[in-house]
């Protein structure tokens, strides 16, 4: 992981990540470079985004857990239509399966994010990968992810 990387990916033009109260944890741990997902403490069920109720068991306890930053590829489309006037194009956005292993977490975890410095054909289905940052300010900070080499 590049926990101290000012890499940036994306141009300044794209909007900032919209947060409420139940997703303000995790924006938080993410600007300290720490991905995490929120869990059930009534009966462990991870969930992404966080929400005010679990989805397995209606219960209203949580916890963020900390994950590894490590997952595998689980779905992908490429961008060929540019959002702004700096894109750099093709971009991909992804949902990453992230690894709960060594967590109390039940159930796998998915986010949508995207893959960076990467080149179409390297995609495939079930690759590894692991978290890199762009950080936009000290509050700021988005997961990425590259493949793993």
């Amino acid at each position: 992981m590049n926990a101290d990387s000012n890499q940036r990916w994306f141009p300044n033009s794209m909007p900032a990540p919209m947060v409420d109260h139940h997703t303000l944890p995790w924006w938080e741990a993410c600007a300290q470079h720490k991905l995490t997902a929120q869990r059930c403490t009534n009966c462990n069920h991870t969930q992404l985004p966080g929400s005010p109720i679990c989805s397995e068991c209606r219960g209203t306890d949580f916890e963020m857990t900390e994950l590894n930053g490590k997952g595998t590829l689980y779905t992908y489309t490429a961008v060929h239509q540019p959002l702004t006037y700096e894109e750099k194009l093709p971009f991909f956005i992804v949902v990453i399966e992230l690894d709960v292993s060594g967590t109390p977490c039940k159930n796998p975890v998915r986010l949508m994010s995207n893959i960076v410095d990467a080149e179409e054909e390297e995609f495939e289905i079930g690759k590894p990968v692991e978290v890199v940052w762009e950080t936009f300010s000290e509050f700021v900070s988005v997961p990425r992810f590259k493949f793993v080499k």
